[in-house]
């Protein structure tokens, strides 16, 4: 999903240049699989994902950042003035929402294909994204969920493996 700062008049929006071919085979289903009639096929041109601002007024790209994988998970606008989405390269990334420069990253075990959101408990803002990976593009499967805590400071790397 796409996200806004409507004091910045921006909309922040996720894409993926991923070119493809859809190869149609006629094969009899074998339950209990799915079969979608043929498959898709890389076409040997780059992938890659950008990260774009649009201004809502002109529509004019105020700033653009381009990724090394496909980008398919969302964004989240914050009223500080941040802007926080994933990449499939393994990182949760927040952003300068107005200027589009990078603030600060963290690294996940698997590629962020999930949108981030937001949450407060007692005062406290929070934001949480699930870092799940995607066998498509693919980027590292995971089962982590991480949640920061805005202003708050680093404890310690107190990761928990799911899962067990």
């Amino acid at each position: 999903p796409t996200a806004v700062h409507p004091e910045l008049n921006l909309m922040y929006v996720l894409a993926l240049h991923q070119p493809m071919l859809y190869k149609v085979r006629s094969e009899p289903l074998k339950p209990p699989a799915m079969w979608l009639g043929g498959a898709f096929v890389g076409t040997g041109e780059p992938q890659y994902g950008l990260f774009s601002a649009v201004n809502l007024n002109t529509g004019d790209i105020a700033w653009q950042n381009k990724v090394e994988k496909p980008m398919i998970g969302g964004a989240l606008a914050t009223a500080g003035g941040l802007v926080f989405t994933g990449l499939g390269e393994q990182r949760f990334v927040a952003y300068d929402a107005k200027s589009g420069r990078q603030l600060w990253n963290v690294e996940t075990r698997g590629g962020v294909n999930a949108p981030p959101v937001t949450y407060s408990i007692d005062g406290t803002q929070y934001v949480a994204v699930a870092a799940g990976g995607n066998f498509q593009i693919n980027t590292p499967r995971s089962d982590e969920l991480l949640v920061f805590a805005l202003g708050g400071r680093a404890t310690g790397g107190q990761r928990q493996q799911g899962g067990q």
